[in-house]
């Protein structure tokens, strides 16, 4: 249930980045639908490989200019599929907004992840404390009224 919320939200993003720049810019233009199937997997692609892999042993940065190549290769193979051809420019200007977005979404995410883990420590310390407490039966002068 950890990955929905955050596969949601790349899906969305990455999405509007794709049907912008290849429904809308591109002439011709890629079909809807076709749009919406190469942010899919543009989604699943990046979600496992950049966040799950990359992020977590080389840090933000590392992981969004992985995430241009890897969007930037799953464009250029999604070309293949579509019968109007994907440009190398179109391609790689999406590849590069995905990037970017992708750096902006990694510092969102530790902004958002972090407080509500230092939060649950704070809350968590003092129930322990407690139960330490109760066990060795002494009182904490910290707790005293």
């Amino acid at each position: 249930m950890e990955h929905i919320r955050p596969l949601i939200i790349k899906y969305i993003y990455l999405a509007a980045i794709t049907i912008i720049f290849f429904t809308y810019l591109l002439v011709p233009s890629v079909p809807l639908s076709s749009s919406l199937v190469i942010a899919l997997f543009a989604t699943l692609v990046l979600y496992f490989v950049g966040d799950l892999f990359l992020q977590p042993r080389f840090g933000s940065v590392a992981a969004a200019i992985g995430n241009f190549i890897l969007a930037a290769i799953v464009y250029s193979l999604a070309s293949a599929f579509v019968q109007e051809p994907l440009t190398a420019g179109a391609v790689l200007a999406a590849a590069a907004v995905v990037g970017v977005v992708e750096w902006a979404y990694y510092r969102y995410a530790r902004e958002m992840m972090v407080p509500a883990a230092a939060g649950e420590a704070d809350r968590a310390e003092p129930a322990a404390e407690m139960a330490l407490e109760e066990e060795s039966g002494e009182e904490n002068p910290e707790h005293q009224q």
